[in-house]
């Protein structure tokens, strides 16, 4: 009997899960740390799946073929490496907490990003977040810098349980309650221009689209005060975002390790024939005709098609140039944010940039990404033609280029919960440059698996 046939048979698990996404070794390692048993298998020969980091000629045959070979003038091969899905990491965010809580921190190296931008009336100009910067900002008008002045203070000095923190006004005061009042309700009281609604809500509270409007204002502030709060959370920080060192597939092989050293098995190049179900509750896997029996089964929607709806598709452009983005000071890392009411669009486009300061790419060289959720037809066009219809901005700012590859794919989420049947699945991996609602989606998988939230003690690395 093989070896990973002895592991199917020997035991029965608390959880087998598919696929080493980002999202999937998260869970494994946080199971693993609570000491459940692990089993983790992927059809893939790379840790990652869709979050993997790539090698250059790895990329280039994925995307051109087999045998494909880079062109010389791009440098060093081994200098490359490709985030298939980059996203950067917010400092204060809960990602970061997770690194903490279970000391994956300990496997890997994160640097700052150099700056965080955002695209308006043609232009791409720095994202205030204080009182000084807005008073510098090219975004605003005089009258406007010292409404936001006053806008920026105020939040900066919110506390849900400091009742003197809730009133507003320099003469009048009034009580603003965040949990009673809309976000429109909030900024109305402000007085902000629509443009720098626009730069708050999407560039600083990273909001995806504009439906927020309705919600309480409360989470508005708190995640203005997260992307405030993030610039302090290391040294010497220009932006709120940090970024993991030889790329994004760092972390799945990190939090793998960690699962491995809590007793978790791993298996790559083990696909399974298909997820064994009794009285329609999933309890194990099957491959060559053995049975993996498990508690619940976790996986991408990749192996759950039946069990998983499309709500749309995300593009993304993927290029290599020899300069940096336009009007980012030369950032040699950065995020730039090109809010849907500035491109007539009902979706943000995202912009992303990294170099040989994270170890992704040669001196000299920088891999720019840009990706948005697909708003027009797909049928009889090719994935240029789409992401050059719903990036055209975006990839203006990007030229030129020294290559470039287009990547669509369908947005899928689960139809259920998974508590019923103990099938958990992770959704797709967004349009966005930044993790935050990925990690929202571990810590609900997580809550749905265990049937507990998770607990983490905010600390810092």
């Amino acid at each position: 009997m093989d070896d990973w046939q002895s592991a199917f048979t020997e035991t029965e698990y608390d959880a087998i899960v598919l696929g080493t996404g980002m999202k999937e070794c998260l869970i494994s390692g946080l199971l693993a740390v609570e000491g459940k048993k692990v089993l983790h298998l992927d059809r893939n020969s790379y840790y990652g799946g869709e979050s993997a980091s790539l090698q250059l000629r790895q990329f280039y045959e994925k995307f051109r073929g087999e045998g494909t070979e880079p062109d010389a003038k791009l440098g060093a091969q081994r200098d490359y490496n490709v985030d298939l899905i980059p996203k950067f990491i917010m400092a204060g965010g809960n990602l970061v907490q997770m690194l903490v809580h279970t000391k994956v921190y300990q496997y890997m190296e994160f640097k700052s990003v150099s700056g965080a931008y955002v695209y308006r009336r043609g232009t791409i100009a720095q994202v205030p977040t204080t009182p000084g910067e807005a008073m510098s900002s090219s975004l605003m008008s005089a009258v406007e810098k010292v409404r936001a002045v006053q806008f920026f203070a105020w939040v900066a000095n919110y506390r849900e349980n400091d009742p003197s923190s809730h009133s507003a006004g320099l003469i009048f005061k009034k009580k603003l309650d965040l949990k009673k009042m809309t976000t429109a309700q909030f900024f109305k009281y402000w007085d902000l221009e629509a443009d720098t609604i626009e730069f708050v809500s999407h560039a600083c509270a990273l909001y995806v689209d504009d439906s927020f409007m309705n919600l309480p204002a409360f989470d508005l502030v708190r995640r203005v005060q997260l992307y405030k709060d993030s610039f302090s959370a290391f040294p010497d920080m220009k932006s709120p975002f940090i970024y993991p060192m030889y790329g994004l597939g760092e972390l799945p092989q990190a939090f793998a390790r960690l699962a491995a050293v809590y007793g978790g098995l791993y298996m790559l190049r083990r696909p399974i024939d298909k997820i064994v179900y009794e009285n329609g509750v999933a309890v194990g896997v099957e491959a060559e005709g053995v049975v993996c029996r498990a508690k619940c089964v976790i996986g991408d929607p990749s192996y759950f098609q039946d069990k998983v709806r499309k709500t749309g598709k995300v593009v993304r452009a993927i290029a290599i140039l020899d300069h940096p983005l336009p009007n980012t000071n030369n950032a040699d890392s950065c995020q730039v944010i090109l809010p849907q009411g500035q491109l007539k669009r009902k979706h943000d486009v995202y912009m992303f940039a990294c170099s040989n300061n994270h170890a992704v790419a040669p001196a000299g060289k920088f891999l720019a990404f840009a990706s948005t959720v697909v708003e027009g037809p797909t049928e009889g066009l090719d994935t240029k033609a789409v992401a050059q219809r719903e990036l055209g901005t975006a990839l203006k700012a990007m030229q030129p280029f020294l290559d470039v590859f287009y990547d669509m794919y369908d947005f899928e989420e689960p139809i259920a919960d998974g508590v019923a049947d103990q099938a958990f699945i992770s959704k797709s991996y967004d349009a966005t440059s930044h993790f935050e609602a990925e990690i929202n989606d571990v810590l609900d998988m997580y809550r749905r698996i265990t049937g507990k939230p998770l607990k983490i003690k905010k600390q810092l690395l």
